[in-house]
Order: structure tokens, then sequence, then C-alpha cells
């Protein structure tokens, strides 16, 4: 568990030296290239921020791998993580023979050692309040801990797709900027201490 909680800290602390970086590059490029720079640097922040969502959720998901988990140790929402795209299977209407293939597959996952897939952690590539909160629920997390950024990170997130997909309406200042920075460094912050405490106290077991 510690060392899962040391990658998650590495992974927050380069991104830290990417955002001084930016801060750098913005104070020595000539002021008529300022204002793109500005925009440009909001889709590159939203990268660092679905990243380490992402990044963070997957190294968790290994760590239960190599707990060798069974259903009967771990909280229902855990279960059902471990089956997620076996659930996919019942989308379509199914016969009756496949229904007893998905049957005999879910009894087996109940004797088993639980399996986790990481493809399955999934930000839908547009990581707003509502996409936090379902991964929150997913793993357990406190959701509430992150109400208070619901309306600055939907703006973001909102900003980031126009320019994204060319709009070019938005003019961003460097006050903006610091804003989004804060933002993202506030998310990644709380995120990396809600995993940290999550899998101290083992909140993912029964």
């Amino acid at each position: 568990m510690i060392n899962v909680i040391e990658e998650i800290k590495q992974e927050n602390e380069w991104r830290q030296k990417d955002f001084a970086n930016m801060k750098f590059l913005y104070h020595h490029i000539s002021k008529e290239y300022q204002s793109l720079f500005l925009r440009m640097t909001i889709p590159y922040l939203y990268a660092h921020w679905e990243g380490f969502a992402l990044d963070t959720l997957k190294k968790v998901v290994s760590y239960f791998n190599k707990l060798k988990l069974q259903h009967k140790d771990v909280k229902i929402n855990i279960f059902v993580l471990s089956l997620n795209d076996k659930f996919s299977f019942l989308k379509a209407k199914q016969s009756f023979l496949q229904k007893c293939v998905f049957s005999e597959n879910f009894l087996k996952n109940l004797e088993d050692e639980l399996k986790f897939d990481k493809r399955n952690i999934d930000t839908k590539s547009n990581l707003k309040f509502d996409v936090l909160t379902e991964l929150c629920e997913i793993f357990g997390f406190e959701k509430q801990r992150f109400k208070k950024f619901e309306a600055d990170l939907n703006r973001f997130v909102n900003i980031r797709n126009s320019i994204a997909h060319g709009e070019n309406s938005y003019r961003l200042s460097l006050e903006n900027f610091d804003k989004y920075i804060e933002l993202v460094n506030d998310l990644m912050f709380h995120l990396q201490m809600e995993i940290e405490e999550y899998l101290s106290q083992k909140k993912y077991l029964k």
C-alpha cells in the first residue's frame, strides 16, 4: 500500500513541475503570443487533470489485483467493479443458453479471486463533476470532498471542450490561467488525499 501512495505522490510531483514550467514560459515569450499560449494551456491542463485521475485509479485497481481479494471480503461496489465488463453481456437480448453461460461465469467469480481490469476505469474523456462523482461512487470515495469544486470544474472542462473543438471566442487572462492551475492542483491533491485515506483505512473491505 505504501508503494501505491508513493507512486501517486510522484504522479502529482512531476505534474507540479510542468505547471511551474508553463508559468515560466508565459513570462518568457513575446507578448503578441501570450494570448495564444494561454488558450493552448487549457487543453494541456485538462490533460493533466484527466491523466492524473486515470493513472491513480488504475494504480488502485492494480493494487486490488495484488491483494487477491474475494467477493466475501469486499464491499458490493468493489465486487461489481471486478465484474464491470461482464455486465455488457446483458445489454442485448440473450438466449437461454447464453444466460446459462453468464450465470456459470458469475458463480465462478464468487469462488475465485477477483480480477480487476484497468480498462474499466472510464473518465468518458470529459472529466466533469458528474463523471468524478460517478468514479467516487464506483470506488466508495467520499464524493462530498469534491463538492466545492463543482462549478469551477464544470466551467474549466466546458472551456477545454470549446477550445478543443476549434472555438475561438475565449480570451483568457493570466488570472484565468493561474485560477485553473490552482483548480487542477487542488483537485489532484484532494484525490491523492482521498485515495491515501481510502487505502490506509481499507475502506474497500466489508
